[in-house]
C-alpha cells in the first residue's frame, strides 16, 4: 500500500511540474523600426509552438510534425481516403488461401508540397500485405498538405489496414475484403 501511495505521489509531482513548465519558444521576427536609423530591427517575441515534432522521421528537409493546426487532406476527406485504399488494396491470393487476417500499419509523411513520401510499414503481418499496402499508399495522389501559421509543412500520417476474410458487424475505417471470386471463399459457401 505504501508502495502504491509513493507511486500515485510521484505520478502526480510531474502532472504538476509539466503544467507549470513555459514550452514557448522564442522566434526571432523583423519588423520596422520607424524610429531609428536602420530600417529594420530584430524584435523577439514569444510565439507558442505546441506542436509535435517526429523524431523518428527523416528531417533533412526541415522539421516533420506529428500534429499541426490544419492537419494534411486527401483530396475528398476523409471517407474519400478510406474507399481510394478499399478499391486498390488487392487481398493477396495466398494471404486469403492461408486465411491471414490482421491488421497492418504504414507510416508516410506528407510533405510541404502535398506529396507522399517516405513510405514505411510500422506493424507487419507478413511480406505480401505489408508490399500491398507499401505499393498503394507510394501511388497516392498529393493531398493538401498541413498548415501551421499558413505556411505548408511535412506532417506524419499513420494508417492501419485491416484484412479481413469475412465482413463483421464494425466494419468501420479501412477494411480489405478478398475479392468475390476467392477460391476460399468460394469453398466456404458450398455445403
Amino acid at each position: 500500500m505504501k508502495q502504491l501511495i509513493k507511486l500515485f505521489a510521484l505520478v502526480l509531482l510531474v502532472v504538476i511540474s509539466c503544467k507549470n513548465k513555459n514550452y514557448n519558444t522564442i522566434k526571432p521576427t523583423s519588423a520596422i523600426n520607424t524610429g531609428s536609423r536602420d530600417s529594420t530591427a530584430m524584435v523577439t517575441k514569444s510565439v507558442p509552438d505546441n506542436f509535435i515534432i517526429d523524431s523518428t522521421a527523416n528531417q533533412t528537409n526541415g522539421p516533420v510534425y506529428m500534429f499541426c493546426e490544419t492537419m494534411p487532406e486527401f483530396s475528398g476527406g476523409k471517407s474519400a481516403f478510406n474507399e481510394y485504399l478499399r478499391k486498390r488494396i488487392i487481398y493477396p491470393r495466398q494471404a486469403v488461401t492461408d486465411k491471414i487476417e490482421g491488421r497492418v500499419v504504414v507510416k508516410f509523411i506528407v510533405r510541404s508540397t502535398g506529396e507522399i513520401g517516405d513510405v514505411k510499414v510500422l506493424r507487419s503481418i507478413r511480406e505480401d500485405l505489408d508490399k500491398e499496402c507499401l505499393r498503394v499508399m507510394s501511388t497516392m495522389p498529393n493531398w493538401k498538405p498541413g498548415m501551421i501559421s499558413g505556411k505548408p509543412v511535412a506532417v506524419s500520417y499513420s494508417v492501419p489496414v485491416r484484412f479481413l476474410l469475412q465482413p463483421g458487424e464494425n466494419l468501420n475505417g479501412i477494411y480489405i475484403l478478398p475479392s468475390k471470386n476467392s477460391e476460399i471463399l468460394n469453398k466456404k459457401q458450398q455445403p
